[in-house]
């Protein structure tokens, strides 16, 4: 089954390398193909670094997996100061992001290609002694190159979406070996880990520790960042502010549609759009002068130091790994990614920060945070165009009741916080003893 997957992979990488050139030749975004194939340079320092006595090597996919694994890395600096940290993501969003938020780590680099040289490759120059993968980050012959060098593997805050559980069981024997070489497997909630068993890891290795999203750094700005930026915006005691978080293509038409009709009651009403793709920032812009809507760029209000004009509309955040302390300046906030086909986005962000959380009807890839909110009541679920319109003026028109309700989201988020110290007691297990001590 191996000699299949890697025929067929060496196939797609063949095909797709020159679509990603041209991709990222459009987006600007380096596809950085040496560090992918794991050459690396003097920049990344590597005869200094490694080998290490210890050394740990997390992977995060993207952006919304970096964010979560934030505070795990801070936590491991503390626990073992001595240890080498890598870091890695797939994504150009997720490597931006850990360059500015992954203080912790001591090397910063793209998750090398799953071809059999190439992870081999990788896996003797870092010879990590614990490999963490966040979420969902399932690699067969990384994971079976890590296991052969004798490292532990450990699936931190574990999840598996409808549709990755479909498409993972295509993966047949090869699944099964991959899964069997896994020491433990820490799901986010009883449904994921009945998933994973199911899937074939051996059901002594699978425990429930929690959503590492839960833990999140909820440090409030300074007085000095929250009055600078409230002067930004342009924000007044009378501004109500919807935002909109990571939107997709269709939604954003949406939000404005449902801006105007509210802009007749609410005047003093602006909204902050967070587009999942910063590269879409013209399109936006584009699409609020079609509308007659006065935009802004978040970007270029902080190139210039500037103030957004009285008669702003539109504030399009157009930046990386900001739009979770933006969600302080929000009243309501709705998540993207929902009234379209897509499976949601990150609900606890906002939801920690004290506002009201408003989702569409596909949050298939967040079930269990949408459950949580909606079973407690600090949550409200929208169908459609029409029903977001409607429970946004509902909302806006309840002060009171708003504010009650956000309230109690954080609060609630705080009591489930937590899983960050589970995992430190895995890995100490993992690090110190190896699998076979533990009892899950």
């Amino acid at each position: 089954m191996y000699l299949l997957y890697n025929l067929i992979l060496a196939v797609l990488t063949v095909f797709l390398l020159p679509y990603y050139y041209f991709k990222s030749r459009r987006s600007d975004e380096k596809l950085n193909l040496r560090e992918r194939f794991a050459f690396y340079n003097q920049n990344h320092n590597l005869d200094i670094l490694f080998p290490a006595a210890k050394v740990i090597w997390i992977q995060a996919s993207s952006a919304g997996e970096t964010l979560a694994a934030q505070k795990l890395t801070k936590e491991l600096r503390n626990e073992y100061p001595k240890a080498r940290i890598i870091f890695s993501t797939m994504t150009a969003s997720g490597q931006k992001l850990a360059k500015q938020k992954i203080s912790a780590a001591d090397l910063i680099i793209y998750l090398p290609f799953d071809l059999t040289f190439v992870v081999k490759k990788a896996v003797n120059i870092f010879q990590p002694d614990l490999f963490i993968m966040i979420e969902t980050e399932l690699w067969p012959n990384l994971i079976k190159a890590l296991d052969e060098s004798g490292a532990q593997l450990l699936l931190a805050s574990g999840r598996i979406s409808d549709d990755s559980f479909s498409q993972y069981k295509y993966l047949g024997s090869l699944l099964e070996d991959m899964l069997s070489r896994v020491d433990i497997f820490s799901m986010q909630d009883q449904e994921t880990a009945e998933k994973i068993k199911d899937l074939g890891a051996p059901e002594d290795h699978v425990c429930v520790n929690g959503n590492l999203k839960y833990d999140l750094n909820l440090d409030p700005p300074n007085d000095e960042e929250y009055f600078s930026k409230i002067e930004m915006f342009n924000i007044t005691d009378k501004t109500k502010v919807l935002t909109a978080g990571s939107t997709h293509q269709g939604e954003e038409d949406i939000i404005i549609n449902t801006y105007k009709k509210l802009k007749k009651d609410f005047t003093d009403l602006k909204v902050m759009l967070a587009p999942r793709y910063v590269e879409r920032r013209d399109e936006l812009v584009r699409l609020c002068r079609a509308n007659e809507l006065q935009a802004v760029l978040y970007s270029d209000l902080k190139k210039d130091n500037a103030q957004a004009d009285k008669n702003t509309d539109i504030i399009i955040i157009d930046t990386m790994g900001e739009l979770s302390q933006l969600y302080y300046y929000a009243d309501l906030v709705f998540i993207g990614g929902t009234l379209i086909n897509n499976g949601g986005h990150n609900v606890i962000e906002p939801a920690a920060r004290a506002k009201l959380v408003l989702f569409g009807p596909s949050m298939y890839n967040f079930k269990e945070e949408r459950d949580f909110l909606l079973n407690n009541e600090i949550a409200f679920e929208v169908k459609d165009e029409d029903d977001l319109y409607e429970k946004f003026y509902q909302l806006l028109m309840n002060d009171q009741f708003r504010e009650q309700r956000a309230e109690k989201s954080a609060s609630l988020i705080s009591k489930n916080r937590g899983s960050v110290k589970k995992h430190l007691q895995l890995i100490d297990v993992l690090l110190k003893q190896g699998v076979d001590n533990y009892a899950g």
